[in-house]
């Protein structure tokens, strides 16, 4: 009986919470809050007659939702305005044009997410075959996760909303809540899609740090609109978060990742891929390929790209000396000279380009994964 009463419960609360969202897209915050409240009625209810474990959530939630309700109401136009400019400007219109063959190495790690992708998106499958579709990838910065949540978006041909934190926090009370439904709303409205929130981190530290109270309703809102999007199995939305420090990330958040990738720095196969796709076209003399993934052992798929640039540029200083001084007019008629990339070039462009991991936040990393956090 006890369990039929909490689906009972977990049904209104979804519709409650499915008619506020509508309304307030529409643009009738004053309607919806009323919704918002009753959402967090039953989200008491359902706290009240749950294990344990679960109370707290659902109080949690409760507190949110009755904070929403309050606040939603004193919506302006104005603030609506920055919210349609803020959805706007998360969504990428043209398709991103990242493939997986642009991101050198992680075979196992593209197939991995490859088929978390596809796998929701599937029409007919057995009732128990489920994937992720809530996906952390977390690693050293530089290491390609943008690329790849980019390259999942133009495989799936889906609209792909890259957030921003700066995007995401308002100095305005109650606005960055509103921006964050409105997100997850739009997202939902043209599935299948992509969220990618890059660097987590700097929005959804943990709940035990020393923050404010509008980051800890940011918090509530993001956790409230993703325990949505997981409820309804029928959404094709999947979301993607990016972090370079996973350590600080709040336990509730992490929990609803059911699938948190590893992306590490590139070994010495996918270092030599990493340079290949940076100097096709170019040819070396003294160095090749393989060498350079040799002496570039603890670096980023990103500083590899940066030596590249750094040792092609070598070279076309050398090779024309007096470019700077050439008249902008005539650049278009303008022939640049080259010459092969030599030993010389890499090892100037290796001087002024450092390793930004360390090998003890390597081992934190891995020490972090095999937490089963």
């Amino acid at each position: 009986m006890g369990e039929l009463r909490e689906n009972i419960l977990k049904q209104e609360l979804q519709k409650e919470i499915e008619i506020a969202k509508k309304l307030e897209a529409s643009g009738k915050s004053k309607q919806a809050g009323p919704h918002y409240r009753k959402a967090a009625i039953i989200y008491r209810r359902l706290a009240y007659i749950s294990r344990k474990e679960n109370a707290d959530k659902f109080f949690n939630n409760a507190s949110e939702y009755e904070a929403k309700g309050m606040t939603i109401s004193t919506t302006t136009p104005y603030t609506r305005a920055v919210d349609d400019d803020a959805i706007k400007n998360m969504i990428v219109r043209e398709k991103p044009d990242v493939t997986w063959e642009d991101i050198g190495g992680l075979g196992e790690i593209k197939d991995e997410i490859k088929e978390s992708m596809m796998i929701p998106l599937v029409g007919n499958k057995p009732a128990y075959v489920e994937s992720s579709r809530n996906i952390l990838l977390y690693g050293p910065p530089g290491t390609g996760k943008t690329m790849i949540a980019k390259a999942c978006s133009n495989m799936l041909d889906a609209p792909f909303f890259e957030v921003k934190a700066s995007s995401l926090l308002s100095k305005y009370f109650g606005e960055s809540e509103k921006i964050i439904a409105r997100l997850f709303m739009e997202a939902a409205e043209k599935q299948p899609s992509i969220i990618f929130i890059d660097e987590i981190d700097s929005i959804i530290l943990s709940r035990s740090s020393d923050i404010n109270e509008g980051t800890r309703r940011v918090i509530g809102q993001m956790l409230t609109e993703i325990d949505g999007f997981s409820a309804d199995k029928t959404r094709k939305v999947i979301i993607i978060a990016a972090t370079n420090r996973p350590w600080d990330l709040d336990e509730a958040l992490l929990s609803r990742f059911q699938k948190k990738i590893y992306v590490p720095l590139p070994d010495q196969k996918s270092r030599e891929m990493i340079f290949e796709l940076h100097l096709k076209g170019a040819e070396l003399d003294s160095i090749t390929e393989e060498s350079l993934g040799r002496i570039s052992e603890g670096f980023s798929g990103r500083e590899i790209s940066v030596i590249s640039r750094e040792a092609i540029m070598n070279m076309i200083r050398e090779m024309n000396p007096d470019f700077h001084d050439v008249n902008p007019k005539t650049l278009e008629k303008c022939t640049l000279k080259e010459r092969p990339l030599k030993k010389e070039d890499f090892d100037n462009a290796f001087s002024k380009i450092k390793k930004v991991t360390d090998k003890e936040t390597i081992e934190k990393y891995k020490e972090w994964g095999d937490q089963g956090l």
